[in-house]
């Protein structure tokens, strides 16, 4: 019974290990979760990295209240750019190096986060 049990802990942890590594491959996807503000809210921010080369993606989805106006897009704490709302309700920001544009270095823990331009969070998460 002791070595069945050994055998599957070690299978759950290799599975653990390896799930990360191959998301890492094609990027690291997270969603981003609503402020109360916001409840219907939602977002996914996705970051790539392969050499020298970086892209990171975001949206914001489901506020359709902000039509019109302007959302910014924040990684690190820092300004990442600033995205028309659709008549839709959404938002999205892309940024890669390749195309000689500013993108921070991502790793676990960085946040991300969308706001008014006033300042009112609508949905916030971290990789």
């Amino acid at each position: 019974m002791k070595r069945i049990t050994t055998v599957l802990a070690a299978a759950a942890l290799l599975l653990a290990v390896s799930v990360p590594a191959v998301l890492a491959a094609d990027g690291t996807r997270v969603p981003l979760k609503p402020a109360k503000a916001f409840p219907a809210a939602k977002g996914s921010a996705k970051f790539k990295a392969k050499g020298n080369e970086r892209e990171l993606e975001a949206e914001v989805q489901h506020v359709r209240r902000l039509a019109g106006r302007r959302v910014v897009f924040y990684v690190a704490g820092k300004k990442l750019g600033v995205a028309k709302v659709t008549r839709l309700g959404a938002a999205h920001l892309n940024r890669n190096t390749e195309r000689g544009q500013s993108v921070p270095n991502v790793s676990a823990g960085t946040a991300v986060k969308v706001r008014t331009t006033s300042g009112i969070l609508i949905v916030s998460g971290s990789f």
